[in-house]
Parts: structure tokens; C-alpha cells; sequence
């Protein structure tokens, strides 16, 4: 197994956050908002190749809520594997929100493992591709759900109404 962790601030207030990742969930996925079929194309470079390696994989991600009494804001089990089996590398870990630099953001980690594809070969394969493939997989994941999330933000706050200055009766 080999680790991954990466981060992505959201340009969305913290408190918006549990249910903004909700509605991602329930748009993408099922009307639970538990599984999220996404179709993720990854850009490598690889040595050795004159130009980046392009892959498109529809990966099946699914999420369930992992709530634990002492958080404060969403938590999720995460699990991904490709749609259509060939080697791609299985992920397992957990998307928690923590705060961001001030109150307008929010930031979303994913950490976990994920298992090289190919068994004993996998190694080599994880050193040279895989490792990449999983990053760039958890990358385009992350882009896509903060995107999402800034967008709807973005709609939601042009829809509000400027404050009128106080003394205006019109």
C-alpha cells in the first residue's frame, strides 16, 4: 500500500460547508448522495515520453458519511476503483473539511492508501505510473468537488439582493 494525501481550499465559508459537499454528493451520485460515479481524465508525464499521457477513466467513488463525536465539521469514508477493471490504483481513506485561513474558505483533505494495480509487479508499475495515476486521480476529485462547490457559492450570493443604505425608503 502507499499513501496519499492531498489538499484543496474552497472559496465557500466554513459553515456552508457540510451542506454544500452534500449536494455535490446527491448530484453526482445517488439519492443517498453515497456513491459518485465520476469520469476523471488524468494528464501524466512519464519519462521517457515525449508528451503527457492522457488517460480518461470513469472511476466509481464512493463516499459515506464517518461522523465522529468529537468532529465539528463533515467527515466521509472514500473508496474509488475504476469502472471497468484493468489496472488502476484502489483508494481508501477518509475526505475531512478543516477550516481555512479565514471564514470565507474551507479546505478539503483527502487522506488514505491506495494499492498499486498488478500485484508484485504493481512496485515497479506504482514507481513509474501508478503513483501518478493515483494523484492525479485524487487531484481531479478534489478540483472537481471545490469547482462544483464555487460555482453553486458563486449563484447562490449574485442571487442576493444588494442591502439598501440605512435612510433609503425607496
Amino acid at each position: 500500500m502507499s499513501q496519499l494525501e492531498q489538499h484543496r481550499s474552497v472559496a465557500c465559508p466554513l459553515a456552508q460547508a457540510a451542506m454544500r459537499l452534500k449536494h455535490f454528493f446527491q448530484q453526482h451520485g445517488n439519492a443517498d448522495g453515497d456513491t459518485v460515479k465520476l469520469s476523471i481524465g488524468i494528464d501524466l508525464d512519464v519519462p521517457g515520453l515525449p508528451a503527457p499521457l492522457a488517460l480518461q477513466r470513469s472511476v466509481v467513488v464512493t463516499v459515506r458519511p464517518h461522523h465522529l463525536a468529537a468532529d465539528m465539521e463533515p467527515r466521509y469514508l472514500v473508496q474509488w476503483a475504476p469502472e471497468l477493471h484493468g489496472p488502476f490504483p484502489l483508494f481508501e481513506g477518509e475526505l475531512v473539511v478543516e477550516g481555512g485561513d479565514d471564514y470565507n474558505t474551507f479546505v478539503l483533505c483527502l487522506r488514505g492508501n491506495y494499492t498499486p494495480p498488478l500485484g508484485l509487479v504493481g512496485k515497479g508499475f506504482d514507481a513509474v505510473v501508478g503513483n501518478r495515476v493515483a494523484q492525479a486521480t485524487a487531484d481531479g476529485l478534489l478540483h472537481r468537488i471545490r469547482d462544483s462547490i464555487e460555482q453553486a457559492f458563486g449563484v447562490d450570493e449574485a442571487r442576493k439582493l444588494p442591502a439598501k443604505p440605512l435612510g433609503d425608503n425607496s
